[in-house]
């Protein structure tokens, strides 16, 4: 009876893997300032733990459940999400993030030993 059981369950899950809908999308990634390319983006599928970059040449692939939302974020560019729909080739220009920080916060820890503290030390001379 185990192996009956066993064997039900293997069949239903391999049945259920084939019957799930993905779709590989590709694309490139340029900013939306300059046009050009921009490798290292972070591409994601929203609401899980797929992910990938571009490569130097700003192109990405990505294998996603059909209905999913892409999320392209790059550190100096706003993040954008773009919804999958029935497309496979995604091109995306990232708009520049015009924000700047205001302040910057230095906190000095005197003279200590590394093994004092926890975090990160960096130490700046005049």
């Amino acid at each position: 009876m185990k192996k009956l059981l066993l064997i039900w369950v293997l069949v239903t899950c391999s049945f259920a893997s084939i019957y799930a809908q993905t779709r590989q999308i590709s694309g490139k990634i340029t900013s939306g300032d300059d046009g050009s390319v921009l490798p290292g983006v972070s591409v994601s599928a929203k609401g899980s733990a797929k992910g990938t970059m571009s490569n130097a040449d700003g192109s990405y692939v990505i294998t996603v459940a059909d209905g999913a939302s892409l999320v392209f974020s790059f550190v100096g560019f706003n993040s954008q999400t773009v919804p999958v729909g029935n497309r496979s080739v995604i091109d995306v220009k990232l708009a520049v993030d015009n924000t700047q920080l205001s302040e910057v916060v230095v906190v000095g820890y005197g003279t200590k030993k590394r093994q004092e503290f926890t975090g990160s030390a960096s130490t700046i001379k005049a």
